[in-house]
């Protein structure tokens, strides 16, 4: 009896671990994608306040070529327009690209399931 209530522990306890690693590695994943995002939202931050004053400037120097604030500012506008325009055509490439990358964050192996892995594999080789 004694024997069985061994095993049985054992068992537990592998479940138990296992289970533990499992949700270690979604906390890890789920890090990793949150703090990507994080890196995103400062970089679009950063981006945004740039795209401003790069506007302000560009409005700036368009006015003193036409000699109309009006005109400089809207000759601004139609540059961003353009931009956007761009930005909306290749939309397809963006997507395809930002999925590929939390795909690959998100499928990343860590040391020890790439040694689990191949572990597993070359048990079903031999």
């Amino acid at each position: 009896m004694s024997f069985i209530g061994k095993w049985k522990d054992r068992i537990a306890h592998y479940i138990d671990l296992r289970l533990s690693l499992i949700k270690l590695g979604f906390v890890e994943r789920t890090a990793g994608i949150l703090s990507y995002l994080i890196y995103v939202f400062i970089s679009l931050f950063l981006t945004i306040a740039i795209l401003i004053f790069l506007g302000i400037g560009l409005g700036e120097w368009f006015a003193t070529l036409v000699d109309s604030k009006a005109g400089g500012f809207l000759m601004t506008a139609g540059v961003f327009l353009l931009l956007m325009i761009l930005l909306i055509l290749l939309r397809a490439a963006i997507i395809r690209s930002f999925s590929g990358i939390f795909i690959r964050i998100m499928t990343e192996m860590d040391d020890e399931d790439e040694k689990e892995h191949r572990n597993r594999n070359e048990i079903r080789v031999d």
